[in-house]
């Protein structure tokens, strides 16, 4: 028997942040991700606005990550009435709660700057964690109307998931955001075959990626610049996944001098934090990461290394002369301690700003980016000096043609693609590169928009 069910595109269509996705099965509805909306202009009218739906009707929520964007309206949901169960894999249950409060603090800012209520407390984020359950990679997960769920590795962040359910004989896929092979701690996303619909990210869908070697020799050598020139070797990272692979990478150079030694510093409690969760969930690992940490290996652990903790002690870095790297949250650069290290590096010209993932349109890296020379830092004019570089081998995305040949394989069986979080420009050329190529039917929905399908 034939049935229907519908899927609304409440956030992440149109745009890369905001993850939040509906579907209606008949006789229950299931949320897949609960994500902020970053870097938009009207970020915080959709943030503080009300839910396109009422939370309290539904059921279960599906979590794909950890990242904010996924999860950072979560407590907002359960504040305004989600009883239901939350489910995700348990890492990244373990990564949600420190990222959640962190963001809460930064929210609560914002809030008193633009007079607004608070987008949520402490309290809801509590209470969010008590609705919330981790499960395993293939562990399925019984639903309504005979419909099951089960969590595939996206090889994105540690825990990270694609979430596939299952009924009749059909299939809907959710991807998260995709890895594209290029951590050095985390296995491959898992091959997907069998899809029928698929809802899937196009963050660099219009991208290629170089090749990891170039990534590593392009660190090393803006290392080796920058101890050069006497400066700053500043990062504005994500505390989650990409310190962790930087930490990773910037160890194994110096144990292996291949770059100079000199102190690196990790200024984010976050980031700490997130560091200490990683290590607990050791299975989340790749093979060979697993089997150095099983022999006794700390992979984080090195003497050049230190963990800033107090703003008192992050001031003392930045003022500190010669040499030195600095890893600071937050990633696209618009908030966090990285400002007050821009303060001081920016306006010089022996200092280093190496940006190393996605950065958003109108974010503070990606004016950086392009070339801006004068940029306001906590209401004073900063002029811009230093060298600003970019390594995209870092991201934890799948590029343009690993986007296509993971649709590729399973091509044989997909009905339709719907593609998502992406800016228009890179999902459109997606879209007309799956149907192209392909043969297969592709979209790129709208906000708001709702399709029916065979499921």
């Amino acid at each position: 028997m034939s049935q229907t069910s519908t899927i609304y595109f409440y956030g992440g269509a149109g745009t890369v942040t905001g993850s939040n996705f509906l579907v209606d099965i008949g006789d229950t509805k299931i949320l897949i991700d609960c994500g902020l909306s970053q870097g938009r202009h009207n970020a915080e009218e959709i943030n503080w606005g009300p839910f396109p739906y009422e939370p309290g009707s539904i059921p279960f929520l599906f979590v794909t990550h950890a990242h904010i964007d996924h999860i950072g309206k979560i407590p907002k949901l359960v504040k305004d009435g989600f009883k239901g169960r939350i489910i995700s894999t348990e890492a990244t249950r373990a990564l949600a709660e420190p990222l959640l409060l962190d963001s809460q603090e930064l929210l609560a800012h914002d809030a008193r700057k633009h007079n607004h209520e608070m987008l949520y407390d402490e309290h809801d984020i509590a209470r969010a964690m008590e609705l919330w359950e981790g499960v395993g990679y293939h562990q399925k997960v019984d639903l309504p109307s005979d419909c099951t769920a089960e969590f595939i590795n996206s090889g994105h962040i540690l825990g990270s998931a694609l979430v596939r359910f299952e009924r009749g004989g059909k299939n809907l896929v959710f991807t998260g955001d995709l890895g594209g092979g290029n951590s050095p701690l985390l296995p491959h996303a898992e091959v997907l075959e069998g899809a029928q619909y698929l809802v899937m990210e196009s963050v660099y869908g219009d991208r290629v990626r170089g090749k990891d070697e170039d990534r590593r020799q392009l660190l090393e050598d803006t290392i080796e610049n920058s101890v050069t020139r006497g400066g700053t070797l500043l990062i504005p990272a994500f505390s989650t996944e990409r310190t962790q692979d930087l930490l990773f990478e910037i160890r194994t150079l110096m144990v292996e001098k291949r770059v100079p030694s000199v102190p690196v510093y990790i200024d984010s409690p976050l980031a700490s934090k997130i560091t200490a969760a990683f290590l607990a969930h050791p299975s989340y690992f790749s093979s060979d990461i697993q089997a150095r940490i099983e022999g006794g290996e700390n992979i984080f652990e090195f003497p050049e290394l230190t963990f800033v903790e107090t703003i008192e002690e992050s001031k003392r870095v930045a003022g500190l002369p010669g040499p030195k790297i600095v890893i600071a949250g937050s990633g696209m650069s618009n908030g966090g301690r990285v400002h007050g290290y821009q303060k001081y590096i920016l306006p010089d010209a022996k200092s280093t700003l190496l940006i190393v993932g996605y950065q958003s349109a109108g974010s503070l890296g990606r004016r950086l980016i392009e070339g801006e020379k004068n940029v306001f830092l906590m209401g004073e004019k900063t002029p811009v000096k230093c060298t600003v570089e970019a390594i995209y081998g870092y991201s934890a995305h799948m590029d343009g043609e690993q986007l296509l040949e993971f649709v590729n394989k399973t091509t044989p069986s997909l009905s339709q693609v719907f593609v998502v979080m992406g800016e228009p420009s890179s999902a459109s050329f997606l879209v007309q590169r799956i149907r192209d190529y392909l043969g297969v039917k592709a979209t790129a929905p709208e906000t708001g928009e709702k399709v029916q399908i065979d499921f």
